[in-house]
């Protein structure tokens, strides 16, 4: 199956009074219809930028992003007009993304209205038909984003995301800002919708368990390059890099209580500064010389993709130490 968006070494850096950020370093990344990928890593990793960068908010500064064939990295933004409907978004914190002086009526709708969806009647109809679809009675649409709880909220920005009906959505940290009693919900919501609508989800967090749930692939990013990418279940079960595992065993859950731990000294390197060869070498507990001079491609390693020298070195159980 061709692939509905795809990046082929996406590169995005900012220049700053402290030295050029690279935030990106040639990323290359494929959804294909109907599918979720999963983009994890620790903040900073370059997970969100990428997000933008695939959205159009940022600019690219090498590579090319394709979406469902199309060459989209350098369009115009009027150019572009006609395929935003197509991909939207979903952010990460409920509270800021939506307009507090509008009612839902005019947040779910607005995206209609912008894409010339039809007459008022049937974007009224098309209003309601997304409000049932999220969960939230017709009454909601007369009132405003204060009135609502966090995982309301983010109930009206998914509607409004899925409002004209797009072949896929990237949603950014999507309940990292929730109680992890509603996390469960929005995530069902999520499945719930692909299972009706056939979307495709680009789901990023820092949660790898979390994520695990709902993505089919799983694209692991250090430092703005991908380090792992492969199945989900795969992936989960032995990852291959030991950042991968780091982040695996960062999550506590109840089969890992009183299990040692090996723990990655340090917090992630500079963008500006980046460490010789391997950019993880530094925190690395399987390291080398090797490592901290020549920097490993992203290769093949059976059902996956892999940028270490010696992948499946380090295994579970792992975590890695997060800042003081």
């Amino acid at each position: 199956m061709s692939a509905l968006l795809e990046a082929r070494d996406l590169s995005v850096a900012f220049d700053t009074p402290r030295g050029r950020v690279h935030a990106l370093d040639r990323v290359s990344l494929s959804v294909r219809r109907g599918e979720t990928v999963g983009l994890v890593g620790e903040s900073g990793s370059g997970k969100s930028t990428l997000a933008l960068a695939l959205m159009r908010a940022v600019a690219p500064t090498g590579g090319t992003i394709l979406f469902d064939g199309q060459e989209i990295g350098h369009l115009s933004r009027r150019a572009l007009r006609p395929l935003r409907r197509r991909f939207q978004m979903v952010f990460q914190d409920p509270y800021a993304s939506l307009d507090p002086r509008m009612s839902v009526r005019g947040i779910v709708t607005e995206p209609l209205v912008a894409q010339d969806y039809g007459p008022r009647a049937r974007i009224e109809a098309r209003l309601q038909e997304l409000l049932a679809a999220v969960g939230l009675p017709p009454e909601a649409a007369d009132r405003r984003p204060a009135q609502f709880s966090g995982g309301q909220r983010q109930r009206i920005a998914i509607a409004r995301a899925i409002a004209p009906e797009p072949d896929m959505v990237i949603a950014d940290e999507p309940v990292s800002a929730l109680d992890v009693s509603i996390q469960a919900q929005i995530v069902n919501l999520f499945q719930d919708i692909q299972a009706r609508t056939g979307i495709a989800y680009v789901m990023i967090a820092h949660d790898l368990p979390l994520v695990h749930q709902i993505a089919d692939r799983i694209v692991v990013l250090y430092l703005g390059r991908v380090v792992e990418e492969g199945p989900a279940e795969a992936l989960v079960a032995r990852p291959l890099h030991p950042y991968t595992a780091g982040l695996l065993a960062a999550t506590p859950t109840v089969d890992s209580a009183g299990r040692p731990r090996l723990i990655l000294k340090g917090d992630p390197p500079s963008p500006i500064h980046r460490p010789s060869g391997c950019p993880f070498h530094p925190r690395c507990p399987a390291a080398t010389d090797r490592c901290a001079t020549e920097t490993p491609a992203l290769a093949d390693h059976g059902d996956r993709r892999v940028a270490c020298h010696f992948p499946g070195a380090v295994e579970p159980p792992l975590s890695i130490a997060r800042p003081d």
